[in-house]
């Protein structure tokens, strides 16, 4: 799973870099803010545990990033409203976890008291305050297939 996340990281990166080098045209930028908010924000689920009920959510990018009224939520609509004023800095990472316990900068709790993730597989949805998809684990382009190829095997260790 790191070497999926240091890939995404990879390429969030080099998304960044061609935005702010202005490669593109404004027509361009325009016509896909919609599937470039990740790059926008910055902010990406980077990785996911169904079984262990958490979500990781970083920022990388170089600004601080404020997720008052961002939210979480599963292909079962549970939803996770960010807490107001909870501010991701840069670089920095926060697990959003299912079950109950006390918030702070890197652990995030949604108090439900019964696992929402679907273990053989789920889509966390990370979107800012207007409604729209900020990033999506796994990414929508994969399916279970490209999922399981990914996973490693152990002549791979």
């Amino acid at each position: 799973m790191n070497s999926i996340s240091m890939i995404r990281r990879l390429m969030l990166i080099s998304t960044l870099v061609f935005l702010a080098a202005g490669l593109s045209s404004a027509e361009d930028v325009n016509a896909s803010i919609d599937e470039n908010t990740e790059a926008i924000y910055g902010v990406a689920i980077t990785n996911a545990s169904w079984v262990d009920e958490c979500v990781e959510i970083s920022n990388l990018g170089e600004s601080a990033q404020d997720l008052t009224g961002w939210t979480l939520t599963d292909e079962q609509n549970h939803t996770y409203a960010f807490p107001e004023g909870f501010v991701l800095g840069p670089g920095v990472v926060v697990m959003v976890h299912t079950g109950v316990g006390n918030g702070s900068a890197t652990d995030l709790y949604c108090n439900m008291g019964s696992p929402i993730w679907n273990n053989a597989g789920d889509v966390a949805t990370l979107m800012d305050e207007e409604g729209n998809i900020v990033s999506q684990y796994p990414e929508p382009e994969e399916d279970q297939n490209d999922a399981a190829d990914a996973e490693p095997t152990e002549d791979a260790e």
